[in-house]
């Protein structure tokens, strides 16, 4: 793309447009900065005019772009209409800006002018104005030019004559908010819309609105907050301005013609002319004495040149009146399908009146204007309600009338009707190219509401099939019925309070033969038949009885409502199946449904209580449910009898994915049950009500079925002599339908033929859990939430307000304030104090599970200052959804694994005889959360360990322990002989959140996050081990255990036995240094060799190589304390 003044500058030089030196133009003035570009005023020296030089926006274009530029100026040099401002050619000033030169404006525009003159215009002038911009925009359409960008600030007045401007010449449309309301509305629904003459057209009939009112439209609404949007959401709505008091009925509905939101249902610019033209000619100015004769005879005629158009209330109208409104003493003139009355009238207003109540049925006009159907209307339906004759003697001035016979049609009509039939008209849009099943339906649609309308018969049917989904309905001045309620609106004015225009002109005359008739009801005038407005011609006329047919009994509609299509099937706690009371999806387009005419038999042989409930209920593709959630699912075996089946199939319904969607009653309870802390039972509650399966294909037909005395192995037959054969050899003389009625063998014939009378479902297939049918996202929480796998359960934050400051260890009981159905989870936490911070002088581990809660264990350091009771235990609770039925919905998108593992703590780092090593089944990356928690479950009292990252690999991770108690004997000492040891394991338990978050949400506080680091550890760069591991070392996982006392790190002690034993110190049992690794399983013979070896071994190293081999002690896992105050034993752990 490219600055459009650098192609302008390249290409000028090749294109046939005038280019004007920028000194021939003197006086500069800005005048307008509204519009898009710069206005100025100048004096053209050279033609001794004034003009405008409009700025040319320097926006970036494609070559294809300037290309049409360059065609729309070329065009544009080529109109001289009065009624379009002259283009002259451009102009570039010193800055190598350019300017298009344009005629000037001495009045300004169109919205300005009305601003200040509106209050002094007449209805003459206001008629005027519109007929100049009609004019102006007929020109530019008669040469294929759109003007795209019509608004009153693109209409100029020049000295009392009015003229177009500002042609979109490049493609830019609403360039201000007050422009959106003449902009398109399917550009406002498609920015990719392209615009056209149509789009001109919706644009002329706001400006005509303007000119009635004084004011742009939506003027009030614009000034509020959020008024653009507002307007356009009433735009796309199809609101539009309402009518102005006293404007004429004629100018009314004819820009509401032209604003229509169907573009083909406006007028073109020509019949917008003529209508103008006609009520110009109304209006007197202008007119000799001869016209306002005419005029004056005239001036009662009706509001709308389209009499089809008036709708009366007849009943409660007077004869003068209904003969006025309708024209009945008028001619008639017939345009195509438009059908409009004469301007005159040919018989006396005070004739006779006969009405008569239409007893015949509606009119169905098929294939009509053909040749003539650009909208694609091809049906009308008539429904007349009342005939009217109307006889009275013709007007002198119709007898006397001398001039040519084309005038006097243009006056007079060319025929007169002596007959009309009034009533609705309704047509429909495309309806020879619907699919059987939806032309099915909106037969049976209009059948019922017709009914229903004039009989005040109530007639049971389904509306889940809504109008938008069937062919459209119109009617004659292009109102769209879209809606059930339209639809019924519409059927009960007509019926109910006889609201009715003419729907049909008969016993039509030619004018030329009547005139020369004295009385209209001349028996030898020759007459001819009827004409329909909206209807040109047509193929075939049938009643509405014959265009419905058998349609009544047989559509998808009426088996909707008998069968229950769109619901859901239940299967009870007793397995048996039911129909959902509630509805869970809407039909969004209208189902295939093929005909079928096969039969077959075949023999059930049900092998458990379910198959032989699902089979009961015609469901023949499911053996088991196991794998269809939200079912509790029997697999009792069935000893009952085997049965033979007669099925006879006539129709297939398909309902897939693109059929239907949830009903937003459905999505709302779904939506409410994921939300829930017990989202299963939730949901489980709701498929209950809603169903727990759909059948995506229903077959209906006729199914007879008896039980089956000797077990025979024949196949299925379906062949209908074969049928009969196969009953004789198993001696079967009669069936059973599925409402148990007997039908004799003999009667079998006769059951299949009249099958389309006693239609029932014989078989549902194709069946998805009902789910399934939800939008992607709920049912990706659904599938996650039926996983098998352990998941955030809950989470909390709870004060220690009642704890006891003075004691070292505390209880606190947590209550979940719901109860779990299984105590089998696991909780991990730290203690927090009251800014958020992390403690690491005090330690909280979980035990003492149950269904409603449980205990943080609390330890804390004797010589700590903290006050316990301003610190906060945070808390996570982790377990299987489906076991513990509790599951939050603030944490579900994280994926948790846990791992469990008991470990023995052995003291010998060289011994490597593992066979329970812990590590990870998953591939663990950059971000991931951990936690963990260790016991020394052999102890009869709760200690407590603390559990911290020191590295991690691919799929290992290495933890230090932190041991907060003092492991003593009864006698208050750590020195116990080798056969006295306490074994020591360990349970250690690891919980990995697959995620990068930093927070979690917590549940016992609305909207209060938890860092994940106040909970676990992360895992990041600065903590992972890069080296390559080896067979032997591959899932190791290191443990360091630490007594949380300063000691010094003199009077290493090493003892090897299975297990834990401490050797006392003469000098403080609290200064004593253990080096200590965990293994699962070893000997205590083979632990004492290795704790000798490895004692022996690292002295020499010591002695040898000092302290710079520390690097070659870590290798081989022999951890030094730096000595650096902190004290505490450390040991290293092999798992």
């Amino acid at each position: 793309m490219r600055f459009l003044k650098e192609l302008i500058d390249e290409k000028k030089n090749e294109e046939d447009i005038d280019y004007f030196d920028f000194n021939q133009f003197s006086n500069l003035e800005k005048i307008d900065k509204r519009i898009h570009g710069t206005l100025t005023k100048a004096n053209w020296e050279n033609r001794k005019i004034t003009v405008v030089l409009k700025n040319l926006n320097n926006s970036k274009i494609t070559e294809t772009g300037f290309k049409e530029f360059i065609t729309k100026l070329k065009d544009f040099c080529k109109i001289n209409h009065s009624n379009v401002n002259r283009f002259f050619g451009l102009t570039r000033d010193s800055n190598g800006n350019y300017f298009s030169v344009l005629e000037y404006a001495d009045e300004g525009n169109l919205r300005d002018y009305l601003k200040i003159k509106f209050s002094t215009l007449q209805w003459n002038d206001k008629l005027q104005i519109a007929l100049d911009i009609t004019c102006g925009l007929m020109s530019l359409h008669s040469n294929n030019i759109i003007h795209g960008n019509l608004h009153s600030y693109n209409v100029l007045v020049n000295s009392g004559k009015v003229m177009l401007t500002d042609f979109r010449l490049l493609k830019r449309v609403a360039e201000s908010s007050e422009e959106i309301v003449y902009v398109e509305p399917q550009y406002l629904r498609n920015p990719s819309y392209e615009l056209d003459m149509k789009s001109d057209i919706y644009s002329l009939g706001i400006l005509l609105w303007e000119l009635s009112s004084g004011h742009p439209p939506f003027s009030e609404c614009m000034q509020k907050a959020f008024g653009l949007t507002q307007v356009e959401n009433k735009l796309l709505n199809g609101e539009r301005e309402e009518p102005v008091a006293n404007t004429p009925s004629e100018y009314l509905q004819l820009y509401q013609k032209c604003w229509q939101d169907n573009p083909y249902l406006r007028p073109k610019i020509i019949q917008v002319y003529e209508i103008l033209s006609q009520l110009k000619l109304q209006s007197g100015i202008g007119l000799t004495d001869n016209d306002r004769y005419i005029n004056k005879e005239i001036s009662d005629r009706s509001s709308s040149p389209h009499t089809a158009k008036i709708t009366l209330e007849i009943f409660k109208s007077s004869s003068q009146e209904i003969i006025r409104l309708f024209k009945l003493n008028h001619g008639i003139v017939l345009n195509g399908y438009d059908i409009m009355p004469s301007l005159l009238g040919v018989t006396v207003k005070d004739g006779e009146l006969k009405m008569n109540i239409y007893e015949g049925k509606p009119l169905v006009y098929m294939s009509i204007n053909s040749g003539d159907n650009e909208l694609k209307i091809d049906t009308c339906i008539n429904f007349p309600v009342v005939e009217i004759v109307y006889n009275g003697n013709l007007l002198e001035s119709f007898l006397n009338y001398t001039s040519d016979e084309k005038k006097l049609c243009e006056l007079y009509g060319y025929y007169f009707a002596r007959r009309v039939l009034v009533g609705g008209q309704l047509f429909i849009i495309d309806f020879n190219s619907a699919t059987q099943t939806q032309v099915d339906i909106l037969k049976f649609y209009l059948f019922c509401i017709y009914n229903s309308a004039k009989y005040s018969i109530e007639i049971k049917f389904s509306n889940l099939f809504t109008l938008d989904l069937l062919p459209k309905l119109i009617t004659l001045d292009g109102e769209r019925i879209n809606t059930h309620e339209k639809l019924t609106n519409w059927m009960n004015k007509l019926y109910k309070k006889k609201m009715v225009n003419i729907i049909s002109y008969g016993d039509l005359i030619p004018i030329s033969q009547l005139k020369h008739n004295i009385l209209l009801v001349d028996n030898d005038l020759e007459t001819f038949k009827e004409r329909q407005p909206g209807v040109s011609n047509f193929k075939e006329k049938l009643s509405l009885d014959e265009w419905v047919g058998n349609v009544v009994n047989n559509n998808l509609m009426t088996w909707a409502r008998d069968f229950n299509l769109l619901q859901g099937l239940i299967i009870n706690k007793y397995d048996e199946i039911e129909i959902s009371k509630e509805i869970p999806v809407d039909v969004i387009s209208i189902p295939n449904v093929n005909s079928n005419n096969e039969s077959y038999l075949k023999i059930i042989k049900p092998s458990t209580k379910l198959e032989f409930t699902l089979t009961s209920n015609n469901i023949f593709s499911i053996k088991n449910l196991s794998t269809f959630p939200f079912i509790k699912n029997s697999d009792k075996s069935y000893d009952g009898y085997n049965y033979i089946q007669v099925k006879c199939e006539k129709y297939e319904i398909l309902l897939n994915m693109d059929n239907v969607k949830p009903t937003k009653e459905f999505e709302q309870v779904i939506e409410e049950a994921l939300n829930s802390m017990k989202p299963l039972k939730a949901l489980q509650d709701v498929f209950n009500e809603y169903g727990h399966l759909f059948p995506q294909k229903i077959i209906l037909g006729g199914s007879l079925k008896n039980v089956l005395q000797n077990l025979s192995t024949f196949g299925d037959v379906n062949n209908n002599d074969k049928i009969f054969e196969s009953l004789n050899n198993l001696n079967i003389p009669y069936l059973l339908t599925q409402k148990g009625r007997i039908i004799e063998k003999n009667d079998l014939h006769k059951w299949i033929q009249n099958m389309n009378n006693h239609l029932e479902i014989i078989e549902f297939d194709s069946i998805i859990p009902l789910y399934k049918i939800l939008k992607i996202e709920q049912k990706e929480k659904i599938d996650d939430i039926l996983k098998d796998n352990y998941r955030i359960i809950m989470t909390g934050i709870t004060d220690l307000t009642d704890l006891n400051n003075d004691s070292v260890e505390n209880y606190k009981r947590i209550n979940f304030g719901l109860s779990l159905e299984s105590e089998d989870y696991e909780v991990f936490g730290l203690i927090i104090s009251e800014n958020s911070v992390k403690l690491e002088e005090i330690y909280v581990n979980f035990r003492l599970y149950d269904f409603n809660g449980f205990y943080a264990i609390i330890k804390r350091l004797e010589d700590t200052s903290v006050d316990i009771t301003k610190c906060y235990v945070s808390w996570i609770v982790i377990g299987n959804p489906s076991q513990v039925s509790v599951f939050s919905p603030n944490n579900r998108e994280l994926q948790v694994d846990y791992i469990k593992k008991s470990i023995k703590l052995l003291p010998d780092r060289f011994n490597y005889g593992s066979n329970g090593t812990i590590d990870t089944s998953f591939t663990l990356h950059e971000g991931y959360t951990f936690f963990a928690h260790a016991n020394l479950s052999s102890i009869s009292y709760e200690p407590n360990n603390i559990v911290k990252l020191v590295e991690w690999k691919e799929k290992s991770i290495n933890v230090q322990i932190e041991s907060v108690y003092k492991i003593q004997s009864p006698n208050g000492d750590l020195d116990h002989e080798d056969d006295d040891c306490l074994e020591n394991e360990v349970d250690l338990r690891i919980c990995i959140l697959s995620t990068n978050y930093k927070s979690l949400k917590v549940d016992s506080a609305k909207e209060r996050l938890c860092p994940l680091e106040l909970i676990g550890h992360f895992l990041n760069e600065e903590n992972f081990n890069k080296s390559l591991f080896n067979e032997s070392n591959k899932n190791e996982v290191s443990a360091n255990i630490r007594n949380n006392q300063p000691e010094p790190d003199d009077k290493v002690v090493n003892k090897t036995i299975d297990g834990l034993c401490y050797k006392k110190k003469p000098e403080n049992h609290l200064n004593h240094k253990n080096v200590y690794t965990v293994h699962p399983r070893y000997s205590e013979a083979h632990g004492l060799k290795l704790g000798g070896l490895l004692l022996l071994l690292g002295l020499i190293i010591l002695i040898l190589l000092g302290i710079g081999c520390l690097g070659l002690l870590l290798e081989l896992g022999l951890l030094l304390d730096g000595g650096d105050g902190g004290g505490g034993d450390l040991v290293s752990y092999k798992l």
